[in-house]
Formats: C-alpha cells, structure tokens, sequence
C-alpha cells in the first residue's frame, strides 16, 4: 500500500477530463467520457483514503492483443495498400488464430496524437467479424484531416491503438427486409456475411467523393 502524498502529488495524479476532440461522436458504450468519469471516481476515492495502490486498476492501455472497450490495446500493422489517391486499406496482427469476433455493424475507436493533441475516430472492419489472426480496417484520408496526418504517417510494423467494439445491429437472414442509416463499411460486413441461403438487396445512397472507393468494392456486386 502506497500512502501519503501532499496535494500537488495527487493533482498530478488526477484523470484530465477528455477534449472534444477524443470524442468519436459514435455513440460508444464506454464513451471516453464515461471512462473519465470512472477514472475520477478512482482517483478521489484513492485520495480520500490517501491510498495510491488503488489506482493501479486504472489503465489506459494495454498490450495484450486482447480488444476490450475500456482500454486501448495495442495493434502492429502487418500491411499497408494504397487503393486510391486518399483511400488506404491497413492490416493488423492477431496472436495466434484469435479473432476480433465482431458482430454485424460494430467499430472500434482509433486513437492517435497529431501535433500534440490526442484524436479518436470510429472505423468498422471490413474483414469478416470472425477472420482468424487478423483484422482489416479502409481508411479515407482527408487532406485538412486530423485523424488524416497521423493515419498517413503509419507504416508496416508500426503499432496503433484501438479499443471497442462497440455498436451493431441485430440481423438474421432472411427475417430483415430493409436497413436504414448504416455505413458503408457495415454494409461491406453484411455483404461478406456467411448466409448462403440469403438474399440481400441493398439500397445504399453515397456522397459523389465515394465514387472512386466504391470501385474497389466488388465484393457487393455479387
């Protein structure tokens, strides 16, 4: 047990409340702020007990390779393939057979500093919820972008950190007429989704800068 500590010791141990920026704005369960929040409660119960072993429990990240919605963990990327003039797809290790194991229309959050100042964006997979060993995530990168200068930095072997899933919908084949309001990349989920019996008709309405990303996406013509 670690105790003691005057108050400029505990201040420097405080949570910093997240700028909006670190929000993704996806609506994730945690949201960072619900994780500050959390981290806060931690923290001023360890100082009200002057005890600072009881923020050992507090982790911002991990490197178990293990996706958890409370953490960061960390990723190597194993690939990176220019598809277009602003559009990149990345490929990140799993250990061993391990799966990310999403269900349909879940994303993960991003996070990356660029000049100093910490940003999170959500991205859905494109790769299949139970591909085994790996994950694939498409990215669009924006030339005022901030997410954008930290994406285009990355480089085979690099590490990034996600955490998550979060999000999705509920579907079965063939009890599902339409789907309304999913992304595109949920969309590119259910179409890899394994129903051989099912039949799926898409109605999907995209923003002309799409056009040239949409020609790489084959896999919904059939």
């Amino acid at each position: 047990m670690e105790q003691g500590g005057n108050e400029h010791d505990w201040l420097a141990l405080k949570p910093q409340e997240p700028s909006p920026s670190q929000c993704c704005g996806s609506g994730c369960k945690p949201c960072i702020y619900d994780v500050y929040e959390k981290e806060l409660a931690q923290w001023e119960r360890a100082k009200a007990k002057q005890d600072k072993s009881l923020l050992l429990e507090n982790k911002e990240q991990s490197n178990n390779s293990e996706l958890n919605p409370d953490t960061f963990t960390a990723f190597n990327i194993s690939s990176v393939e220019q598809l277009t003039e602003d559009t990149y797809q990345y490929k990140f290790e799993l250990p061993g057979n391990s799966s990310l194991r999403l269900s349909l229309g879940q994303h993960i959050v991003l996070r990356g500093v660029v000049n100093g100042l910490e940003v999170q964006r959500a991205y859905t997979p494109i790769s299949p919820g139970n591909a085994e060993g790996y994950f694939e995530v498409l990215m669009k990168c924006y030339e005022a972008g901030l997410m954008s200068q930290y994406i285009k930095t990355w480089k085979k072997g690099d590490t990034v950190f996600w955490r998550g899933p979060f999000g999705g919908f509920p579907y079965r084949p063939n009890k599902v007429s339409s789907l309304r309001d999913i992304g595109c990349f949920s969309l590119w989920q259910l179409a890899l989704f394994n129903t051989p019996k099912g039949r799926h008709q898409f109605d999907y309405c995209f923003h002309d800068y799409f056009r040239d990303f949409l020609g790489y996406c084959t896999v919904l013509e059939h």
